[in-house]
């Protein structure tokens, strides 16, 4: 007989009582990492997420992947006198339109748990628009 062969043993794999669980107790809620882009003088894109260390369990994040969450963004012209305008949304990313060109904007996001917190704010300013001359 030239072909090894093998005799696998199988058994049920032990249950660990320390499984993680959903339920959205974290022991400490971090605020969300937010990333804008210009799209166009009166666009931008937002991208956020968590800031994972490779230095941590990245199990505590990829455990509640599948479970349906929703972030709230909010905007503003830049200025304490100016009002927050506030965008429910479904996924990680969503673009903001109908903003004025050369306009500086702070823009903030957090997720709808209960003890969630904001982003750090994040100041953006849109682009000048470009009038092409023929």
């Amino acid at each position: 007989d030239a072909e090894p062969r093998y005799l696998v043993s199988v058994r049920p794999a032990r249950v660990s009582n320390n499984k993680k669980s959903c339920s959205g107790q974290n022991k400490t809620q971090k605020p969300l990492q937010l990333v804008v882009g210009t799209l166009t003088p009166t666009s931008v894109f937002l991208s956020w997420g968590i800031l994972v260390n490779p230095q941590h369990d990245w199990t505590a994040t990829s455990n509640c992947a599948s479970d349906s969450r929703f972030y709230t963004v909010r905007y503003r012209e830049k200025g304490k006198d100016k009002k927050w305008v506030f965008h429910l949304c479904p996924a990680t990313e969503t673009v903001i339109d109908n903003l004025k060109p050369n306009t500086p904007y702070e823009f903030g996001v957090k997720g709808n748990a209960e003890d969630s917190i904001w982003s750090k704010t994040l100041n953006h300013k849109t682009v000048l628009s470009s009038k092409c001359l023929t």
